[in-house]
């Protein structure tokens, strides 16, 4: 198990040594009238493109700055302002930022311990509704638990090396731009998620009910969190709490199931958004099974998740500024519909969508336009059950997602204790 306690100390050094380092050109980053600064070396691989997206095809072209820098720039704004909202304060001191975390957290676990069931359900029934999502389509177990089992879970901390034989120079150029789908979906996924782990707003009544006191300390502990994704370069290293496990419906079971356990209520939102989004995203890969897995290995590694965490939001909010107010609830939907496009189309619709243009409101608007005429899939437990209708996806090979994607995203990379748990108590 990971000190927690060294980490933070780590992070409070190099947060303190980069006021000493000469900064980038800051007015290519952040909004005029904005104090605050991310780390000087998040600074440097954003203007470098050196984040989990790099030169993505996806990205539109910039002028004197990258599109990335433009909505990390915006990013970055909103979650300062919903820290010092959260906190009441005018000015953001980093140290004040790592230093009460982990104190947040525990005093949020002994508030938390005599309402399990009560949150797990809340939680349940939000994820339910939010996604219109029957019971006979997925199935749900959600945990609050201060064990966290790591089984299954561990991802490579880098692209794992391949050895695959391609058949010709195209199916290795396809490959490829499979491979940055994949890397642009996940980053979606994480995005959706960050953005709605703030969803306890919604239920702020029940929640007083509860306890009235958890609303608050919500508000606190993920403004923190998300702060501390833009402080902290090595977030990979720390402890996010949270773990979802995917099982993908299959011929023989045609039910998908969500697994997810968290140590508070907010994260508990998060990864079962993640585990939906995964099931959506799901339609995007390819049905080889070769390629699929030289995706996966090429696309899911440990070390982007960071990137994924603080650039996906901005992404995602891209992606339903498109979308017209009328239409929001159909978002998940769209998405679906966007990730089931072949490569080099959702390539070019994507970009259009990410540059705010014309064209991209109104890819919008067809796709929405086909949603509600039924022309495609426009439910949402069709979508999910679709996964496994495909024949590619059950082959003589015995093919399916889980021998691809593992069952698993998880953001936790940790040593376990030799039974694949960890627990809370050994941050602290």
């Amino acid at each position: 198990m990971k000190d927690y306690r060294k980490i933070a100390e780590d992070a409070l050094r190099k947060a303190n040594e980069g006021k000493k380092v000469n900064r980038l050109d800051e007015s290519i980053v952040y909004p005029e009238g904005l104090t605050e600064r991310m780390d000087s070396q998040l600074e440097k691989e954003l203007a470098e493109q050196k984040t989990s997206l790099g030169k993505h095809p996806i990205f539109p072209e910039g002028d004197e700055t990258s599109f990335e820098q433009k909505i990390m720039g915006e990013r970055f704004s909103e979650v300062a302002k919903r820290y010092k909202r959260a906190y009441d304060v005018d000015k953001i001191d980093k140290n004040d930022v790592v230093k009460g975390m982990m104190p947040l957290v525990k005093d949020t676990i002994m508030l938390e311990s005599k309402h399990k069931k009560a949150l797990e359900k809340l939680a349940v029934d939000m994820i339910r509704e939010e996604y219109d999502m029957d019971e006979d389509v997925v199935e749900i177990h959600a945990e609050l638990t201060s064990k966290i089992n790591m089984v299954g879970t561990k991802k490579e901390p880098t692209p794992k090396a391949t050895t695959l034989e391609f058949k010709n120079h195209d199916e290795m150029v396809n490959a490829n731009e499979e491979v940055y789908k994949r890397r642009f979906m996940n980053a979606m996924i994480q995005g959706a998620a960050k953005k709605c782990n703030h969803m306890f707003h919604m239920v702020d009544d029940e929640l007083t009910d509860i306890n009235p006191m958890l609303p608050s300390k919500y508000s606190k502990m993920m403004a923190a969190a998300d702060y501390m994704y833009y402080i902290i370069p090595k977030m990979e290293e720390g402890i996010t709490g949270g773990v979802v496990h995917v099982q993908f419906p299959t011929e023989e079971n045609p039910k998908a199931i969500i697994h997810v356990q968290a140590m508070v209520f907010p994260v508990l939102i998060h990864e079962l958004v993640k585990g939906v989004m995964e099931l959506l995203s799901a339609h995007g890969l390819p049905k080889d099974k070769k390629i699929g897995k030289f995706v996966i290995d090429k696309a899911d590694f440990l070390a982007a998740e960071p990137w994924d965490m603080r650039i996906g939001p901005a992404l995602w909010s891209r992606f339903t500024e498109a979308i017209d107010s009328d239409d929001f609830k159909l978002k998940h939907h769209i998405y679906s519909e966007l990730a089931a496009l072949p490569v080099k189309e959702f390539n070019v619709k994507m970009r259009e969508i990410m540059g705010g243009t014309k064209d991209g409101k109104q890819i919008i608007k067809d796709i929405v336009n086909e949603v509600k005429s039924g022309l495609a899939d426009d439910d949402l437990n069709e979508a999910i059950g679709t996964i496994s209708d495909s024949d590619d996806y059950s082959n003589d090979e015995g093919f399916n997602l889980e021998d691809l994607i593992g069952g698993s995203n998880s953001d936790i990379d940790s040593e376990d204790d030799g039974d694949g748990t960890w627990d809370i108590e050994d941050l602290f």
